[in-house]
């Protein structure tokens, strides 16, 4: 009885304990240490040097290597492709090592990248406890694509549940109206992938896609650009409407660029769209410009002009500002400037190798 009692007195113990630790502890992510927005430098491909840089947008202080100093030390084993807040959690899709790397929102990685399953990952999108992955399979062919693949991975367990197979280079992704839609980057088609029955449809477009942007209403703005496997005069951007799944306008520009990164991004209140373009001189040197796209008169205008090596744009909600990233070598740093909504050049900040995204957290 005695033993008894004192594990009984324990029990009560332990459950003030934690009762005590539930109400007074503070938040484990408390917004004064995550807000900020989080620079997602790719590296050099099959080389290394990826890394997270975290910008303070309020005092304006850049943290390089925030990835690493977070993790005592640990550097990013693989390119990142990509990078997706869902859930209280950040996951990093990886390249060279193929794996999807998820930490917490102080950048935190409490275990091993998840490789089962997963082979060249390029975008996610999340809906309840799933996130669904654009892959691009063990050895891609580079022409029609046949072996790609959606990844249905499940946050809960940190397994990929099914693959649905879908040839054509699937790309960038958007869920709306409980349906996955898929950019093709190698045939000229978005998949609609209905999530409660995996049926699978077609949408014919007039160029190869890249990446979306929904809109208040749940349609989408969608990339069609040109690339050197399927070339196309068709350029510009797609308005879906996701009740009908039918195009119902293009918006012709030139050179929307076939970059990985962030190619299109909108303002906070989506009345205006902010379209990378980039194109190679006769050396394959990158250079471009930034167009915004009016959503009410269907016009674009260049507010940026003269960037060299652009990788990606992001518009900051939170200080209304438009960052652009650009490299100039895959070997040294790149950087981020700052611009006001109408493009004039506010800050530029040295970063990491090849930034190509950001991710924004409050």
């Amino acid at each position: 009885m005695k033993i008894s009692f004192k594990l009984l007195i324990l029990f009560f113990v332990g459950i003030l304990f934690f009762s005590s630790c539930t109400e007074n502890d503070p938040d484990p992510f408390p917004s004064e240490l995550v807000k900020g927005a989080y620079i997602v430098n790719y590296g050099n491909f099959g080389d290394g040097g990826a890394s997270i840089a975290k910008y303070d947008y309020e005092n304006g202080e850049l943290h390089n290597n925030y990835f690493t100093t977070q993790n005592n030390g640990i550097e990013l084993l693989s390119n990142i492709q990509f990078a997706y807040e869902y859930n209280d959690s950040i996951y990093l899709m990886g390249n060279e090592s193929d794996q999807i790397i998820v930490v917490n929102p102080l950048f935190i990685q409490s275990r091993n990248g998840i490789t089962e399953d997963i082979a060249k990952p390029r975008y996610c999108a999340g809906s309840g406890d799933y996130l669904y992955i654009s892959c691009w399979g063990e050895n891609p062919d580079w022409t029609v694509m046949p072996d790609t693949y959606i990844a249905k991975f499940n946050t809960k367990t940190s397994k990929v549940e099914a693959k649905i197979a879908l040839p054509g280079g699937p790309e960038g992704l958007a869920i709306a109206n409980n349906n996955l839609y898929v950019a093709l980057n190698f045939i000229n088609k978005i998949a609609v992938i209905n999530l409660e029955n995996n049926n699978l449809s077609y949408i014919e477009t007039p160029a190869v896609s890249s990446y979306f942007m929904k809109d208040n209403n749940e349609n989408l703005y969608v990339t069609f650009i040109s690339t050197w496997s399927n070339f196309s005069e068709e350029t510009g951007l797609g308005y879906i409407n996701t009740t009908s799944n039918k195009i119902e306008q293009v918006y012709k520009t030139d050179g929307v660029s076939t970059e990985y990164g962030s190619i299109l991004t909108a303002n906070s209140d989506f009345s205006k769209l902010y379209v990378l373009k980039t194109q190679y001189d006769e050396n394959w040197n990158l250079s471009g410009a930034v167009a915004e796209f009016n959503i009410t008169t269907g016009a674009f205008t260049t507010i940026i002009e003269g960037i060299s090596g652009p990788k990606g744009i992001s518009y900051n909600n939170a200080d209304n500002k438009l960052y652009l990233f650009t490299a100039e070598s895959v070997v040294s740093g790149g950087s981020i400037k700052i611009y006001a909504e109408d493009g004039q050049l506010e800050k530029t900040l040295e970063t990491g190798i090849s930034p190509t995204m950001a991710i924004y957290l409050n």
